[in-house]
This record gives structure tokens, sequence and C-alpha cells, in this order.
């Protein structure tokens, strides 16, 4: 359980001390740096949203040109008819109950009675299946494509002249997870498993980007939200906001730390790969930290090389780009000369070609959702948030000369 930012351990006066000495020689070696060290996420193409919803047509019911629910009079539907007709002829939707939110796919049941011999359903005046079914079917199952938001379902029952005699509504949500990144294989796994923790990382300005370089006061100078730990060891103080390569290597830990958990691994033991061992004092602003963000060791900020040079990852040059997944880790540099640190999400392409990339990092501004067509994403979000940019040459300035993307392998280390 983290600690509440306002009421963190800070670690012994010594190890203060010497943090505040190689803060004070970053100042320096920072400039060393090419413009990926930088941490400006520039003046991205940010997504357009869109606040429309997808009619279910889209979801495979096949409505006539008149929208009838295309009941074949000569069919009874394949029913025996009701027991008894004299009370009168009624239908009844038993789940969802109005008002409920419900997750999709969704079971719709119903009872029937009174002649009714079939039974067709609707949602907003789309119909959700070809043709209506017997009525005591009681039971179907149908995936929304507008999900998250109020559908209005109307159950219509028929009499077996396909005449219709009785009908009943409700209201209710079908829900589906958003605003995620799709679940890819290996350690990757971890890292997107954490990126779409919206408890934790809310993608809605809560935790705002902030960078000491521009005047910013922030909470501390890690660029971390949440205190960081590895190897049981409080290292980086987090001051609930970020900035662009603390925040990767925010993720990059707790990550691991998630992964130590699924695999019964205490949090005292440290990222191996083989014989690969990343210590604490790598990461402790040592080698690996280094060529993490740009200074020292390093002529450039890059996680690829910081994985690569420990051992325990790889950098995926241009020839492996169709290899890259989500939650690989990328630093880019601009015409502009600025740079940023991410965490890839998709490319986007034209006939083939890559001509850009959609990520998620702590951006000065950016969307709440991984695929800018989310109806229910938001746009102009501070902190943890997606954004698109687009190569040079292409309407943007990202040069794919200098664009470095890093993969983790999984950790070998056995309890």
């Amino acid at each position: 359980m983290d600690e509440p930012c306002e009421g963190r351990v800070t670690g012994g006066p010594r190890r203060r001390r010497a943090r505040v000495r190689l803060r004070a020689a970053w100042a320096v070696w920072w400039t060393l740096g090419t413009a990926a060290a930088a941490c400006d996420d520039g003046d991205p193409v940010a997504p357009v949203e869109d606040t429309g919803a997808e009619g279910d047509e889209a979801a495979g019911a096949d409505a006539d040109a008149d929208g009838d629910v295309g009941f074949d009079a000569d069919d009874d539907g394949g029913a025996d008819g009701p027991e008894d007709v004299s009370g009168g002829a009624w239908v009844r939707i038993t789940f969802p109950e109005d008002g409920a939110e419900v997750p999709n796919p969704v079971t719709l049941r119903w009872e029937a009675g009174g002649g009714v011999a079939a039974v067709a359903f609707e949602a907003d005046g789309w119909p959700l299946q070809r043709d209506p079914m017997p009525a005591d079917l009681g039971a179907y199952e149908y995936s929304f494509t507008g999900v998250n938001y109020v559908r209005h379902v109307v159950l219509r029952g028929y009499d077996a002249g396909g005449v219709e005699v009785a009908t009943d509504e409700v209201d209710f949500t079908p829900t589906e997870q958003v605003c995620s990144i799709p679940d890819p294989p290996g350690f990757n796994h971890y890292t997107v498993e954490v990126i779409n923790n919206w408890d934790l990382y809310p993608k809605d300005g809560t935790f705002p980007y902030c960078w000491e370089s521009t005047g910013a006061m922030c909470g501390e100078n890690w660029g971390q939200i949440y205190d960081g730990y590895y190897g049981g060891e409080l290292l980086f103080p987090g001051g609930g906001d970020c900035f662009c390569s603390g925040h990767t290597l925010e993720i990059f830990l707790r990550a691991y730390r998630l992964w130590q958990a699924e695999h019964g691994v205490p949090e005292t033991v440290p990222f191996q790969v083989g014989g690969n061992v990343l210590s604490v004092a790598s990461v402790d602003v040592g080698v690996f930290y280094q060529h993490w963000q740009g200074f020292g060791v390093a002529r450039e900020a890059s996680a690829a090389n910081a994985f690569e040079t420990a051992g325990i990852g790889e950098n995926l040059w241009e020839d492996r780009w169709d290899e890259v997944l989500p939650g690989d880790y990328v630093n880019l540099s601009r015409s502009t000369g600025s740079g940023h640190a991410v965490i890839f999400v998709n490319w986007i392409e034209d006939s083939g070609e890559k001509i850009g990339l959609r990520y998620y990092g702590c951006n000065s501004r950016g969307a709440s959702c991984p695929d800018p067509d989310d109806p229910l994403g938001t746009t102009g979000n501070s902190g943890p948030s997606f954004v698109t940019e687009y190569f040079e040459g292409h309407g943007g300035t990202v040069l794919p000369e200098y664009l470095f993307i890093g993969r983790v392998f999984e950790p070998t280390t056995a309890p």
C-alpha cells in the first residue's frame, strides 16, 4: 500500500545529502544529453473528441428498409401457443432491471403469455435480431455496440398471425471497459496493467504534468506521482505530479512490483534475467538511471539503452518496428530540439507506411483514452494521458532516426 504523499518517508540524512550532491552534478550533465533527454511534449496533434455514439445497426441487427423486424406471418415462430389466452396478451422483461448497469454482452430475459407467440427486441429504435424469436425461448444474448450510456430497450410481443399485441420496456446501461490499452504478452502485460489502472493513474488531470526547467514548482524533483520503490527501498519520493522520464520510470518500477506480487517474489529481490541483475545502486542514480535520463555515462536518454546495458531488455531498431507492442518504452526527439519519454500504444500508418505513433506518458495536455475515437474520451488533460504525434514530413516533428524503442524481458527471478 502506498503511503500518502504528505506522509512520505524520505530516508536518513546521509542518503538525502548524497542525493543533493548528485542532483547538483546532474544539472551540469543534463545539458550533455540529446534532445531526447528533454521532457517536453511539444505541440502534439491532439485527437478530436468524438462524443457521438455508434448505432447498434453495426452490431449485426438486420432491419428491413422500413425498420420492421421482418416477421413472417406464415411462421408461428416455433411456439406452441400460450396455455391461457383469456387474460390478455402480455410480455415482461425480467432482466436487466430498469436503471441497472450490466456488463456487455447482455443476456436479455423475458416472460410472455396470453397468446404471445413470438417476441423481438429493439434498442433506441434499432432491432436487435433479424427475425422475431419464439416467445418461450426466454433468453437472448446481445453484444451492444453503444456501451456505457443508457439504452432504451423495448420488447414487442406478437401473436401467431404476426400482429403486435403487447410491449414492455426498460432503460439500462450496458457497460464495457474502455479507455484501456489491449493486453500484450510478456512483461509488457504488467506495464500495460499499471497504465490501465485508473484508480492509480486517472487520465483526467488529477496528477498534473510539472517540469521544473520551465520555472514550475513541482512536488518533488523526481517526476514521479507516488513514492518509487525498488529492492524494498524508497528511492524516489513522489510529489503528486510528474514529468515524462520520471513517470515512465515510475511505471516500470510499479510494473515490476506487480510482477513480484503475482509470482510470490519478495519486493527486496532485484530484477534479474538469467545472470543479469539490476542492482539497487544502478537504479538509484547509477548507470541504469543515467541511461534512463540521459546524463553521466549516457549520451542520450534511452530506456532501451538502460534495459540493454543492464542485460534485462533490448533495443528494437527500425528493422524490428513491426514487432513493437503496447507497453514498449520509447524516447523520441523532434526537429524542434525537444524530446519526450513515453510508452508505446500503437503506430499511425498510411498505406502500410509508419507515419507517427500513439503513446502514453505524462503530458502537458493529452487525451484520457488510448483510442482517440472513444466516445467517453476527453482531451486537454495534464499529466498521465495519451497523445498522437507524427513524423517529420507527415505533418509532425518527430525524427524517426532518433526514435529509441526498448522492450523489457520477463524476469527469471524465482522465489
